[in-house]
């Protein structure tokens, strides 16, 4: 048995137990014939050009698209009793490229190049639009990410600023720089906000201290374009294909950094108990078990070019590229 990357002396045997069997779940799923297991979906023709976000709800029921048309386009994915997905498109939703997406309860904020954050409520008739946030800053915004346990979000930019706002007061709760270039991914908990940039750096900024507490290089040559982090461990891909798994619990401590396989930039990565998702400019997907060193279960293709963006909730896989939107869940529970 491989151990899990960040495995450490303190583990106990539920703790194995629990990774044992959410490995062997997503073997079920992703280690047989794809067709077995998983069905997959397609939305396309919903928007006309690149879709840079996408966000799965509704225990992966629901689908929400920004793209470089600037629509926003709201999917109900289909049941059992239903052949074909129903989406509801808002149309100039901004006026810039829609570069980034999260959600709060049932809002959703989306992130644009035209400065602004916009609120939106989920509805039976699409998205109803709630709030303007138009940022004081000199560059396009470029991810935003959200704590549901703080009630918060933040937004990073191209002029190097983080903004974190509380939608309940609509104010301005802190604003930084912890980057000398781009900030091109967020990711945020009750503890920290981690920012990846440009500037081959990843950075940790403290709710608490209301101060940058560390910011570690991950290579000489390449930055981090993609992260992820859950409890103690950071995950963060690179533009030259690369995987670097970080301990935050040692200070955000570089742990190892692997080759993935990826030719290209790796756009996404999401990681769960069972299994460690990456997504790339290659085209491909690859889904490898948490350990260390990762080991791959399946590789999957994507129909619409190179990968912008992915998603994952309730065991449901959404990714997206040019004009469409590809999407792969389990056909029952297996």
């Amino acid at each position: 048995m491989l151990a899990p990357c960040t495995a450490n002396d303190n583990d106990n045997g539920l703790f194995w137990k629990l990774s044992c069997s959410a490995i062997e779940r997503q073997n079920l799923l992703w280690g047989k014939e794809q067709g077995e297991t998983m069905e997959k979906l397609s939305l396309h023709n919903i928007h006309y050009s690149t879709i840079d976000s996408i966000i799965l709800l509704n225990k992966g029921n629901v689908c929400v698209s920004g793209a470089r048309d600037r629509s926003l386009v709201y999917s109900v994915l289909p049941n059992k009793g239903c052949e074909n997905p129903v989406s509801k498109t808002t149309n100039n939703a901004h006026d810039g490229w829609i570069w980034d997406l999260t959600a709060l309860d049932d809002n959703i904020y989306s992130c644009s190049w035209d400065r602004t954050i916009k609120s939106w409520k989920l509805s039976d008739t699409g998205l109803i639009p709630l709030n303007i946030y138009e940022m004081k800053v000199t560059a396009p915004l470029l991810c935003v990410t959200s704590s549901l346990h703080l009630g918060l979000f933040a937004c990073g930019s191209y002029c190097k600023t983080v903004l974190v706002y509380d939608p309940r007061s609509r104010s301005q709760v802190a604003t930084y720089q912890p980057h000398q270039r781009a900030i091109v991914r967020l990711a945020m908990n009750s503890n920290y906000i981690l920012t990846a940039s440009e500037d081959k750096t990843l950075s940790i900024w403290d709710h608490r201290s209301r101060k940058t507490v560390k910011t570690i290089k991950i290579s000489n040559e390449n930055f981090p374009m993609s992260i992820s982090m859950q409890k103690s461990t950071v995950y963060a891909g690179d533009n030259g294909g690369k995987l670097h798994v970080l301990d935050l619990t040692k200070d955000l401590e570089l742990v190892k950094s692997y080759e993935t396989g990826h030719t290209k930039a790796i756009t996404g990565v999401y990681q769960t108990p069972g299994c460690l998702i990456t997504t790339s400019l290659d085209k491909s997907v690859r889904i490898s078990s948490p350990t260390n060193p990762p080991k791959l279960l399946t590789s999957l293709n994507s129909t619409y070019g190179e990968i912008a963006s992915m998603d994952y909730l309730n065991e449901v896989l959404a990714i997206s590229g040019t004009d469409g939107i590809q999407i792969w869940r389990p056909k029952s529970r297996v």
